[in-house]
């Protein structure tokens, strides 16, 4: 079976239907069939319950049977993380309960990492342009969690090219960018960033990113700047930050100056 079908697959069972007699499950039998581990029939009927009624015992229910269901998924082809991208839209309240995040967290990961391992880096239907799509909204319904938004950069920066994983590292920044700034998968992708033209959305990214984590960047990027032909993207893009601190000389700014 191909991974597109299998993706397809995975998405038609998170969707929840009605089946073909009508009948409305209660709330009652959605905690009953989560009782027996019968996760799948549980969530295609959670929308059964009005809107109305989806209130705090509602989104236990549904978060509990939502977990169960990504348990029984292939993490391996992507199908996992097509899944909870298709639960986050359709059920958002769910987000806000451990027993769905916690598994999204650990087997959404999972599943980005079967994504990109299927692509071989190459941009194709279901291939590197799906799992960038995914895992961008996947990392941005996360709440907020900058561990679990580094560790989806750094797989993006080793399954793809180092300068379009700047946007994972984007979303991985936060009020404290300890971790993000002394990252080495980081600065690989920050450098490769500060390579592109200057009227470049990733090369802004970039920018903004050097002077947020610049104590731990700043040798990486002069050893960048040193290395770049006169004038070059990477010069454009940080001789602005490093004549600021004083480490460019004169000749050397007008220089890169003149390119812009």
């Amino acid at each position: 079976m191909s991974k597109a079908r299998r993706i397809v697959i995975a998405m038609l069972l998170v969707t929840s239907v009605a089946q073909a007699d009508d009948k409305k499950y209660t709330l009652a039998d959605l905690k009953a069939l989560n009782d027996q581990k019968a996760f799948k029939e549980a969530f295609q009927h959670v929308g059964d319950i009005s809107p109305a009624q989806r209130k705090g015992d509602w989104v236990d229910v549904a978060a509990t049977a939502a977990g169960g269901v990504l348990g029984i998924l292939d993490t391996d082809d992507g199908s996992t993380v097509a899944a909870i991208d298709q639960i986050d839209k359709e059920y958002p309240q769910l987000l806000k309960n451990a027993k769905y995040t916690k598994p999204r967290a650990e087997l959404g990961y999972k599943g980005l990492e079967g994504c990109f391992s299927q692509t071989n880096g190459y941009w194709s239907s279901y291939g590197l342009d799906n799992c960038i799509k995914v895992g961008t909204r996947f990392v941005a319904n996360s709440g907020g969690d900058k561990p679990l938004a580094l560790k989806v950069a750094k797989l993006a920066r080793k399954s793809m090219n180092s300068a379009a994983a700047i946007i994972f590292f984007e979303a991985a920044a936060g009020k404290d960018n300890k971790a993000l700034c002394a990252d080495e998968d980081f600065k690989i992708s920050l450098v490769a960033g500060l390579a592109l033209p200057k009227d470049s959305s990733n090369a802004a990214k970039s920018r903004a990113l050097m002077v947020t984590c610049w104590d731990a960047a700043k040798d990486d990027v002069v050893k960048a700047f040193d290395g770049d032909s006169k004038g070059g993207y990477v010069q454009q893009n940080t001789c602005d930050q490093l004549a600021a601190k004083k480490l460019i000389s004169g000749l050397q700014l007008k220089q890169c100056q003149a390119k812009k």
